[in-house]
């Protein structure tokens, strides 16, 4: 059985690899041919080479306009040679919606964290129900959506718990001068437009909020690459912090407050239950196509779940007097912090029971014919 995942950037990478690792779980015999990042790479017995990544919004899309269509070629000549048993894409859609209508009709095909057709583009649903034999999609209130158009749905939970919680157990400390003192972890992303654009205002918050009570700073670096940059960005900025390479979960557990660039990983850091501030900045032209585009009062997906602006955000505006203030009420434990840690316990409720990625394999599988019975609600 030949198993084909498409996933895409650093969250979807991360997903895909559990994915695949619960598929060989249930079918031992599975081969995996698999697109993402370093982890589909580790997790695939094919791995397709090719796909950029580490761009932002429309422009960073049609700068690599080039790689994108040489590496759909590429795709679409490995799926006519290897003739795989199904393909399952994960996110990515502007990528993976192309190759679903390219490749639909000659392979039986599944969407896990399908495009998020409720905050744009809902036209989008027509390709879905064409091409598409189910959808797992990984917010509580898109089952409904989907299952209103007739497309075959399943939810299962967020995947972010089974990033979070074999996290949690014997986690090392990470060695601070005081524990007395509290710790702002910083999170400014996994892409390198992030970082660039997001470190300079978390150095700014860091060093304003120093200015009032003595603070520890941990700061994450997703790899070797954004580790460069970081550093970079410190030497211009006068300031030294501890940086910790890899998964952010040890930065997350031993921070007071985490100041996050907006996505996947701020349900991580509210999993953990740790207060947040999100951010997210780009380019000018992004922007104003996304505020036309996109149907949204609220942009990190933990506000989303939680159905409120329990978080603050910060877009590409930057009024620092408030977001200091912010951080010295979470970091005092006044009103936010209660705030905060109540929409956490809300979004626990609302993003399943666990085990996601091996539910979503077995759901798959089950409906592609490869294991029988049904699987229990």
């Amino acid at each position: 059985m030949k198993i084909a995942i498409l996933a895409g950037e650093t969250s979807g990478d991360k997903y895909g690899a559990l994915l695949a690792d619960s598929i060989r779980k249930i079918a031992p015999g599975a081969f995996i041919m698999g697109t993402g990042g370093e982890k589909m790479r580790e997790h695939s017995d094919l791995y397709m080479e090719g796909l950029p990544q580490g761009r932002m919004g429309f422009s960073g899309v049609l700068a690599d306009i080039s790689l994108f269509c040489r590496f759909f070629r590429k795709i679409s000549a490995v799926m006519e040679k290897e003739r795989p048993s199904l393909v399952i894409f994960i996110d990515n859609p502007g990528f993976n919606l192309k190759m679903a209508h390219a490749i639909g009709k000659k392979f039986p095909c599944f969407y896990y964290i399908p495009p998020k057709i409720w905050a744009h583009n809902y036209g989008r649903i027509r390709i879905i129900k064409k091409y598409i034999r189910a959808v797992v999609p990984i917010f509580h209130f898109e089952e409904e959506i989907y299952r209103s158009e007739g497309i075959p749905c399943r939810w299962f939970g967020h995947p972010a718990r089974d990033l979070v919680e074999p996290a949690l157990q014997d986690m090392p400390e990470i060695p601070r001068p005081d524990r007395r003192v509290p710790c702002v972890g910083l999170l400014p992303g996994s892409r390198q437009e992030e970082v660039i654009n997001l470190l300079p205002v978390f150095v700014r918050t860091v060093k304003m909020v120093s200015q009032k009570t003595a603070v520890d700073v941990l700061l994450s670096a997703s790899d070797a690459d954004i580790r460069k940059t970081e550093e970079r960005i410190m030497k211009r900025e006068s300031v030294r912090f501890r940086i910790i390479e890899g998964a952010p979960h040890r930065v997350i557990r031993n921070s007071d407050l985490l100041l996050a660039a907006s996505g996947t990983v701020n349900m991580e850091v509210a999993l953990m239950e740790k207060p947040l501030i999100v951010f997210y900045k780009t380019s000018r032209m992004n922007y104003l196509l996304a505020r036309i585009m996109v149907k949204l009062s609220v942009i990190s997906p933990v506000n989303l779940v939680a159905g409120e602006k329990a978080v603050p955000e910060y877009i590409q505006r930057f009024p620092y007097a408030r977001i200091v203030s912010d951080c010295t009420e979470i970091l005092e434990k006044g009103p936010l912090y209660g705030k905060e840690k109540e929409c956490f316990r809300v979004v626990r409720g609302r993003t399943g029971s666990g085990n996601v990625s091996a539910r979503t394999a077995e759901f798959i599988l089950r409906e592609s014919g490869f294991i029988e019975g049904n699987m229990p609600c």
